[in-house]
């Protein structure tokens, strides 16, 4: 069996439940920051222009990397987002927000924004 063909076995197991909180803490982030980036993936989802073009998995994984990236975590960043999905799951789950993160700008400024009077309280 191919390489290939392992992984894709692997992808229904891997993402039966949602795991994203081991890799927000893996990663270093704050519980506020971990629902934040549910909040976002949970707008964008519900969102009339969303057609998904990225898997809930790793939609939540882009989001954590944007809320991530914005409260200015230097643990995370793409090559270690790769690294910890392959050690906590077996498979690499990279973020790309930038597949569908123009279409949805006035909601990512909004929860941004959200989180950051949070941050300021």
């Amino acid at each position: 069996m191919s390489d290939s063909s392992d992984r894709m076995k692997k992808v229904p197991i891997v993402h039966k439940e949602d795991r994203s909180m081991e890799l927000a803490s893996a990663l270093g982030m704050q519980l506020h920051e971990w629902a934040v980036a549910q909040k976002l993936r949970l707008l964008i989802i519900e969102h009339d222009l969303w057609t998904a073009p990225r898997s809930p998995h790793a939609l939540m994984v882009d989001c954590l990397f944007i809320i991530g990236k914005h409260v200015g975590n230097k643990k995370v960043t793409q090559a270690s987002i790769l690294k910890t999905t392959k050690d906590l799951w077996g498979l690499c789950t990279g973020p790309r927000p930038h597949t569908w993160r123009h279409d949805f700008l006035s909601v990512i400024q909004e929860v941004l924004d959200e989180l950051d009077s949070h941050n300021t309280d």
